[in-house]
């Protein structure tokens, strides 16, 4: 009871605000990244003197027909399976030298 009260509260409060309509003309307009042509294809700036970004990745999948699998039941299988992978390789230039983070994410075969 004491929840149902509280979220009653706070639709009534929200109720009182003013409500404002989005205007899409007054939105900033985004600018494309810059290339880091010294880092290699593919890597972005993807903010003004930040760090060199690059993300890639692949998918993969497999459908087959079914065939006759020997299971308790006797029903046929079909083959259907799905991998994928993500990669960011991040670079940028400190007092010490390159810095790089690299991570790669997977699943499936």
């Amino acid at each position: 009871m004491r929840t149902t009260s509280m979220i009653l509260a706070a639709a009534a409060f929200l109720a009182v605000l003013p409500a404002h309509a989005l205007d899409v003309r007054d939105l900033p307009i985004a600018k494309a990244p810059e290339s880091c042509p010294r880092e290699g294809p593919g890597f972005a700036r993807l903010v003004p003197g930040g760090p060199c970004v690059r993300i890639s990745g692949r998918v993969r999948a497999e459908a087959g027909t079914p065939v006759p699998a020997p299971t308790l039941d006797g029903a046929a299988r079909g083959v259907v399976s799905g991998s994928g992978q993500v990669a960011i390789d991040t670079r940028t230039e400190t007092e010490y030298g390159p810095a790089r983070a690299y991570i790669r994410l997977g699943t499936g075969h």
